[in-house]
C-alpha cells in the first residue's frame, strides 16, 4: 500500500518557462500553453527535461496541469514523461507522473508512485520530486 511516510526524493527540477501561448476563454477555462526546459539534477535521476504544459485555468482559479515533456538523461537515455496535477498561485502540485522508456537502466521507474511539488515564480519552475522505493 502506498504511503506517504516512506517517499524518497528522486530527483529536483529546474526550469524556465520558453514561451506561452494564450488561447483565451474557453468553456471550461482559460487555455494556455506554456512551453518549458530546464535541469534534472539527483542521485538517481539526472539530465535535462523539456516540453509543454497544456494549462486549463478554471473559473475558482485552480489551474490543471496537462504535460508532454522528454527527459535525455546524462548518459543520453531518453524517456518520455506525462504529468498531470494542479497549481493554485505560485504553488504547483504534480499528483500523477507516467514514466515511459525502453532503457532497461530506467525502467524500475515505469511501475513507481512518483509524486512533485514546487512553485513557478517569475517564469522559472522549481519542482521536487518523490517516489515510494
Amino acid at each position: 500500500m502506498y504511503s506517504i511516510d516512506r517517499l524518497e526524493h528522486l530527483c529536483s527540477y529546474k526550469a524556465k518557462i520558453t514561451d506561452f501561448i494564450p488561447f483565451g476563454e474557453t468553456p471550461l477555462g482559460r487555455r494556455i500553453d506554456a512551453y518549458f526546459e530546464g535541469d534534472i539534477t539527483g542521485q538517481k535521476l539526472s539530465g535535462k527535461m523539456r516540453g509543454i504544459d497544456y494549462i486549463l485555468i478554471r473559473s475558482d482559479g485552480i489551474a490543471e496541469l496537462n504535460v508532454r515533456a522528454v527527459l535525455v538523461t546524462d548518459d543520453k537515455v531518453n524517456i518520455s514523461v506525462q504529468i498531470s496535477g494542479y497549481g493554485h498561485g505560485e504553488e504547483l502540485k504534480d499528483t500523477q507522473i507516467r514514466i515511459s522508456t525502453g532503457h532497461e537502466k530506467y525502467r524500475w521507474l515505469m511501475s513507481k508512485i512518483i509524486i512533485g511539488k514546487g512553485k513557478m515564480a517569475d517564469g522559472i519552475l522549481e519542482l521536487d520530486y518523490y517516489y515510494e522505493p
